[in-house]
């Protein structure tokens, strides 16, 4: 047993003075006092306890990708990000024929059952359903058409397949996003050329979530004379839709992130990283990479660029520098901040009954940090990794 005391938690709401005591990686008692019985003492010093964060849009860190098709590379991606917060993780594929992206899934599978450093959560499928005008930095060879490329089997491939992206005007998307539906899978309107009314309508087909809001998706443009509003204005405008957001100040200026949490809010808007390889990995400005995807990429002004400098190329954020953006940039409450990388996500994929927030019987993901997100320690499932 383990028991934390002098610590402020962060619970959804509030922020409290409280005891928790942590036995077989459950939280398995809040109080404001409790015996320590046989339990080792963690004295906070005033910090903040917190529910770790989760990541359900990351393809690689540390060096390493999600693609690399090797289960322990995969788990140090993890450990590199869990020691940034990360304690839960849904490793995310790029753009790429079925058949790789299925041997892609069988290593993920594997590292989920190895993975002592964090939570391997499923997979996250970005495509390869997309739209070739909107790819960003995904392969235009990698994309592909649900007419022509059989989906099912990726959707049969894992009872933890939790989400894929897809271009909702695309022919056959919307029967995709139906099919995503029915098997639990979040189908989320990704790198898309899509207008609004196609956006709102996608809602009655399945989909329920908008991809790197602003990012590779449409937003109030011309068509003809007339202004015509986008894939942005409908995620901002429907709470049918949840967003995620690239809170990186580099993907998304301070006045969009404003916006953005203005029209959501903590329970319909949540961070991701969408990290490649190279984030959580101490990367010099300059840095020239090659994606798994053979993209080169370039890191320049704190963000991946592709190397032509035409687009972004993902990110090399980490979740704690997320969730201190959202609360000393935004303005964001710290419950509020705390929510976007942990209850929210939690939420979306359907495992916040004991994920994302800390509440008896809830799994013993926590972290402990201080008013600027400086992580000092990093608990996952009941033990600590750092």
């Amino acid at each position: 047993m383990i028991l934390f005391k002098n610590a402020k938690v962060i619970l959804e709401n509030s922020i409290e003075e409280l005891m928790l005591l942590v036995d077989g990686g459950k939280i398995v008692k809040i109080a404001k006092e409790t015996a320590p019985g046989e339990a080792e003492i963690i004295d906070c010093g005033g910090l903040y306890l917190s529910p770790g964060f989760i990541d359900l849009h990351v393809h690689g860190g540390g060096g390493i990708s999600a693609m690399c098709k090797d289960a322990e590379k995969i788990t140090g991606m993890c450990r590199a990000h869990a020691l940034h917060g990360t304690t839960s993780i849904l490793p995310t594929t790029l753009a790429a024929p079925v058949k790789q992206l299925l041997e892609v899934t069988e290593h993920i599978k594997k590292a989920a059952e190895i993975c002592g450093c964090s939570n391997i959560l499923g997979v996250h499928f970005e495509g390869p359903y997309l739209s070739p005008e909107s790819r960003g930095a995904q392969s235009a060879d990698n994309i592909l058409s649900p007419l022509k490329d059989d989906p099912q089997p990726l959707l049969d491939c894992w009872d933890k397949v939790r989400i894929m992206g897809v271009a909702p005007e695309i022919e056959g998307a919307f029967e995709l996003g139906e099919k995503l539906k029915a098997k639990g899978i979040v189908a989320s309107v990704a790198h898309t050329k899509a207008d609004y009314d196609t956006a709102i309508s996608a809602l009655d087909h399945g989909f329920s979530d908008v991809t790197h809001i602003y990012n590779a998706c449409t937003s109030c443009f011309k068509r003809g004379i007339f202004r015509v509003a986008g894939v942005v204005e409908a995620a901002l405008t429907d709470d049918r839709y949840t967003a995620q957001v690239i809170a990186d100040l580099r993907h998304l200026p301070l006045g969009v992130l404003k916006l953005i949490y203005k029209c959501k809010g903590a329970d319909k808007m949540y961070v991701i990283t969408d990290g490649l390889e190279f984030s959580a990995a101490g990367l010099k400005e300059g840095e020239h990479c090659v994606q798994a995807n053979g993209v080169e990429a370039i890191f320049e002004d704190g963000v991946m660029k592709v190397a032509d400098r035409s687009c972004l190329a993902g990110s090399a954020a980490t979740m704690d520098s997320l969730v201190r953006n959202m609360y000393k940039a935004v303005g964001a409450p710290l419950t509020d901040a705390v929510k976007t990388a942990s209850l929210t996500p939690a939420r979306v994929i359907g495992i916040d009954s004991h994920k994302g927030s800390i509440k008896e019987g809830a799994d013993a993901d926590l972290l402990i940090f201080d008013d600027d997100i400086n992580i000092k320690r990093v608990m996952v499932m009941g033990r600590f990794i750092n």
